[in-house]
């Protein structure tokens, strides 16, 4: 009977150690790639600059494809755009949450609510976190995509990453933001923003074309 015990308990260790080593080096097939080039810097009343990020930067992120850019409209009004993607094969970078990178940076989130935003092809489940860094404030929208959807939620973003691995599905993913001063003017304005822009960034990710 303790032999047989033994070597059942065996057999499971040997399937989870195989299971473990092949979601580890599973490398699922890569058909598309994203293309940033062309990602519009004039549309409508909107005129943007990219930002020349640091190297210190793009070495803690990682990221197979990154964009940052501040744009502008008509009335003065300024928007910053930022996300990044990161492919199947990148085993090395990923998104970096806001509710650690903020506080190092210097910024207090000082609140935070549920935020729903309205597209063309639907509504996205985001957040929006308040910021304040001494007499500056702003608001900042972000949300995690993957083929599993969006959530602004650290735990669930992770929770569908693990899903994605042991299920051998294809783990790319990308991480948006937009940030704004925190005035009613600017506000809106930021809602006309995410209306122009958001979709720009949708049908370059490879799961949502």
């Amino acid at each position: 009977m303790a032999k047989k015990s033994f070597v059942i308990i065996l057999i499971l260790l040997m399937a989870t150690f195989l299971f473990g080593l092949a979601v580890k080096n599973y490398k699922p097939s890569v058909t598309a790639t994203v293309d940033i080039n062309d990602f519009p810097l004039q549309k409508g009343e909107w005129t943007g600059q990219v930002d020349n990020l640091t190297p210190g930067i793009i070495q803690m992120l990682n990221p197979t494809v990154i964009f940052s850019a501040a744009y502008v409209n008509a009335d003065g009004i300024k928007v910053q755009l930022f996300f990044d993607y990161f492919s199947s094969l990148n085993n090395i970078g990923g998104p970096h949450s806001p509710r650690n990178c903020l506080p190092g940076s210097g910024w207090l989130i000082s609140g935070s609510e549920e935020r729903e935003i309205e597209l063309n092809r639907g509504s996205i489940k985001a957040g929006r976190f308040f910021l304040q860094l001494k007499e500056s404030t702003r608001v900042m929208d972000f949300w995690y995509v993957s083929r599993r959807g969006e959530t602004a939620n650290d735990y669930r973003f992770k929770f569908d990453s693990m899903v994605s691995s042991l299920t051998f599905q294809p783990n790319d993913m990308a991480f948006i933001r937009i940030v704004c001063d925190n005035d009613p003017v600017s506000l809106e304005a930021l809602n006309q923003f995410e209306k122009q822009f958001v979709d720009e960034i949708y049908v370059r990710l490879p799961f949502w074309k």
